[in-house]
């Protein structure tokens, strides 16, 4: 989505803080990755990055996590294995 579903206006990239709900269970992220609407204001977060923040979460056992902290882990021993 690159446009507001409510305004049509295109969105900007940014990085915010979320809480996402699995299992009863409340995660908390912050720098993640997000677009904002310039217009309304209205902040989406892509359902991927709802899923890899429970995933992140659940890995580490933790309820608070950094997103961009969890994700140059990933790339780093990503990288360590090639």
């Amino acid at each position: 989505m690159f446009r507001c579903s409510k305004c049509k206006k295109w969105l900007k990239g940014i990085t915010t803080e979320t809480d996402v709900v699995c299992n009863g269970i409340t995660y908390h992220a912050n720098n993640v990755p997000a677009k904002i609407c310039p217009e309304c204001g209205e902040i989406t977060i892509h359902e991927i990055i709802q899923e890899r923040i429970v995933q992140y979460a659940t890995q580490r056992n933790k309820i608070s996590i950094d997103y961009a902290e969890c994700e140059n882990e990933e790339s780093v021993a990503s990288q360590s294995i090639l």
